[in-house]
């Protein structure tokens, strides 16, 4: 796996990017709108650099990473938010997995779906989804 490092850096209404990677004599530079872009516009520059098909072997194996420029306390503030978001999907997870469990140990108890749903707080429709699942 050649793995490539891209710092982006806003630049007016830009984010300049800088490449730097295996292959690369000196680091390679492109811009992009939103971050989103990167990917691609990286895929790009590289395919151009070393005369390869974007969607080729070669490119298969190139893992490219993001690092955006923030400043400390930005950066420190959007690692925060990340953390907290897969927090939280882990607790949803972990919901519905509990949801399920009570709903199949409800059902055995010969309950309806309306009573099941009353009981954890969810529609009759999203108990026959969880039972399902």
């Amino acid at each position: 796996m050649n793995e490539f490092r891209v710092t982006a850096q806003r630049s007016g209404g830009w984010w300049a990017l800088e490449v730097e990677g295996p292959g690369l004599r000196r680091s390679a530079h492109t811009q992009v709108r939103r971050l989103d872009q990167v990917e691609e516009s990286v895929r790009d520059l590289l395919a151009l650099r070393f005369d390869a098909d974007v969607d080729g072997r070669l490119a298969a194996t190139w893992k490219i990473t993001v690092v955006p420029v923030l400043g400390d306390e930005l950066a420190a503030e959007v690692a925060h938010t990340r953390e907290l978001r897969r927090e939280a999907d882990r607790l949803r997870d972990d919901a519905v997995s509990h949801s399920r469990e009570a709903a199949r140990h409800l059902r055995e108890q010969g309950l309806p779906h309306r009573d099941i749903g009353a009981l954890l707080g969810v529609s009759h429709q999203a108990v026959s989804k969880l039972l399902a699942g």
